[in-house]
């Protein structure tokens, strides 16, 4: 393999090298088949967590993926197989670092899960309520002469504007964080 070969070009040859196609690429990196393609042909590139995310995935170096001096990996490197004798750090006296782990798409299922769970529980509270202003209408004035009706005058009424409030902060930081996933998902 040629020492000088571009980001791109490594991605492509070390994926093609471990036998995997764009599309398995993709669906073990959480990421679309048009990105695993933007990265070969050099139109994009990952960001700083997919690149970490990338070099585990093809069972690589960061500093192959990125230097042009870089050696080369030998062969396919097994998932579980440790790496060879001569290419650890520690053995060679440099100092290592564990470096942040990136969100692995699990973790966004999980945080995605988590956003829709939050968005349901404060819906449904919000719409318990609801149900309840229908069933037992309220008519309260206030002093000011104002009347509320419906939901708001129910929660006036039953003095729930804590559990309102609870609610509606669920659903709106419940849609807030399915946003972020999905963003996050996309890049």
């Amino acid at each position: 393999m040629r020492k000088d070969l571009q980001l791109y070009g490594k991605i492509q040859a070390r994926r093609k090298a471990l036998g995997l196609s764009q599309e398995e690429l993709a669906q073990r990196m959480g990421v679309s088949r048009q990105s695993v393609t933007k990265w070969e042909t050099g139109l994009s590139a990952p960001d700083l967590d997919r690149l970490v995310e990338l070099a585990d995935t093809l069972g690589v170096s960061l500093d192959y993926l990125l230097r042009d001096q870089a050696d080369a990996p030998e062969g396919p490197a097994e998932s579980g197989e440790a790496a060879p004798a001569e290419s650890l750090p520690e053995e060679r006296g440099e100092k290592t670092t564990t470096p942040a782990q990136p969100a692995s798409a699990a973790a966004r299922h999980i945080a995605l899960a988590a956003g829709v769970l939050m968005f349901l529980i404060g819906a449904g509270g919000l719409l318990t309520m609801w149900i309840y202003s229908e069933l037992f209408p309220v008519q309260l004035v206030d002093g000011r002469g104002g009347v509320h009706t419906g939901l708001w005058g129910y929660v006036l009424a039953r003095d729930v504007k804590a559990l309102f409030w609870a609610a509606l902060a669920a659903v709106a930081a419940g849609l807030a964080l399915v946003a972020c996933c999905l963003r996050r998902g996309r890049s």
